[in-house]
């Protein structure tokens, strides 16, 4: 990567994450709820059984209200949890499980939660830092999404890959690599499109 692009993207991720941590509680709560109610609509989850999600911080947007839903449907919910300084695994969730907090300071399951390897997974709700209409996303800069799902750059088989933002963190292009793997569709408190459309 450039030297340019690098600081290009940072310089981004950086102004794109003050934005979404400077909304309020009330703006985060509603933007939940308004996001569920566009999640339940998603033509990919009538076939989903496995379904990965992610408990937000730093302002990323609050799937809480879409893990109910979930487990309310009786599928299969799952969290990523990070093994290592570039690794991450997934593992189960129901509302009761144990979680402790990572090297970030991010909930997750915990050794007992059962496992299940990326590729079973039916679809998979990622946060995102920004993105582009075009499927284009910036993640926070770990690489972890990027790794789980790199087998996604030679097949266009399962799970299918949904960016989850609020609609403020869009920007209308984003540098691309040639690691990032690209999203099907994206969803934001305002709605949900197909990556491309």
């Amino acid at each position: 990567m450039s030297a340019d692009k690098t600081i290009l993207r940072k310089q981004l991720r950086q102004h794109l994450r003050q934005q979404r941590q400077s909304l309020s509680a009330q703006q985060q709560q509603a933007a939940a709820e308004k996001l569920s109610q566009h999640f339940a609509q998603l033509p990919e989850l009538a076939e989903s059984q496995h379904i990965a999600a992610y408990l937000a911080s730093d302002g990323e947007l609050d799937l809480s209200p879409c893990i109910e839903f979930i487990l309310g449907q009786g599928k299969q919910c799952y969290l990523p949890r990070v093994t290592s300084a570039s690794q991450m695994e997934f593992r189960s969730y129901q509302q009761d499980s144990e979680l402790q907090n990572n090297r970030y300071g991010i909930a997750e399951p915990g050794d007992s939660a059962s496992l299940i390897s990326p590729e079973q997974l039916d679809l998979v709700l990622l946060p995102l830092v920004g993105f582009s209409r075009d499927g284009g996303r910036l993640g926070m800069g770990g690489g972890f999404y990027d790794r789980a799902f790199a087998f996604k750059a030679h097949s266009h088989g399962k799970p299918t890959l949904i960016g989850v933002a609020h609609s403020l963190q869009e920007v209308e292009q984003l540098p691309i690599e040639s690691w990032d793997i690209p999203l099907s569709a994206i969803i934001t408190e305002q709605g949900y499109f197909a990556a491309g459309s």
